[in-house]
């Protein structure tokens, strides 16, 4: 398993917007082929909003062919404008975990 992390930075009044778009899209990611979940969390930030996203996959691999859907084209096309930075993007796998 590995854990997606994605931070993209917005100025506030796009925040709106995209999670307008991630609410249209977010069950459509969930059931792509070794996707075990998605969950998107918001952290204020001086003047700009940081939105992330944590999504679950069963590999590396299954991550990429959802990257390169059409779904994943179609959304990124439609948020990218809304990002006043950089996106930052991490892929990590488990060592531990306790529940």
């Amino acid at each position: 398993m590995i854990k997606r992390i994605v931070m993209m930075e917005l100025l506030p009044e796009n925040e709106a917007l995209f999670i307008s778009t991630f609410d249209k899209v977010k069950h459509q990611i969930r059931m792509q082929p070794g996707c075990e979940g998605v969950e998107l969390l918001r952290s204020p930030a001086g003047d700009h909003l940081n939105i992330w996203t944590i999504s679950l996959w069963h590999s590396e691999n299954e991550l990429n062919q959802y990257r390169s859907t059409d779904l994943f084209k179609k959304v990124w096309a439609t948020v990218k404008p809304l990002f006043s930075a950089k996106t930052k993007a991490w892929t990590l796998t488990g060592i531990e975990s306790l529940s």
